[in-house]
């Protein structure tokens, strides 16, 4: 720190007191610096750098696992959400619903649209989870469920709807 002063002051005992005891302190700020930058960086992250890696991707580690086993944990999960394009997304969709027909999904602007067929409506929660953790931050995910409308309905009669309840006329694929 004498280095920054102008020469006069460098030969002043108070001043030369006073950088020693300032590069003292710098000299643990930047280790402390060095030890928080490694936190972030998984291949050097300790304990309190797993704890946030593994609250950012919602992670419970093992009670007694290691540090090594909690980053292998953690770089899996990070595998997860490796980056896809829509027709990958389409066929996650695909392969969780069973087919293309149960699903229509539609990006607009920064809107993830998926709506939901009603025989695939106990899904719901699956295809939150999927898209949850497939779909980049920047999207807003909206999931919503198909119901029946009227016009669907105005081909039966009353004599065939009357077997059925309202919720059942209205969620389920009547054939």
């Amino acid at each position: 720190m004498l280095d920054y002063l102008p020469p006069v002051l460098r030969e002043v005992r108070d001043f030369r007191c006073l950088m020693g005891q300032m590069q003292e302190v710098l000299v643990e700020l930047w280790e402390q610096e060095r030890e928080t930058e490694d936190e972030y960086y998984l291949w050097t992250a300790t304990e309190r750098g797993l704890s946030h890696w593994e609250t950012i991707l919602g992670v419970r580690p093992r009670p007694g696992s290691s540090l090594e086993a909690r980053r292998q944990v953690i770089l899996a999960r990070m595998s997860q959400t490796t980056p896809y394009c829509w027709q990958t997304l389409l066929t996650l969709l695909t392969a969780l619903l069973g087919s293309r027909e149960d699903f229509e999904a539609e990006i607009e602007g920064y809107r993830l649209t998926v709506w939901i067929a009603p025989r695939v409506r106990g899904f719901y929660e699956a295809v939150w989870e999927l898209l949850r953790l497939v779909v980049p931050a920047n999207l807003g995910v909206e999931v919503v469920s198909i119901y029946n409308t009227h016009g669907q309905l105005s081909a039966m009669t009353h004599r065939a709807m009357r077997g059925h309840t309202h919720r059942q006329l209205r969620e389920e694929e009547l054939v």
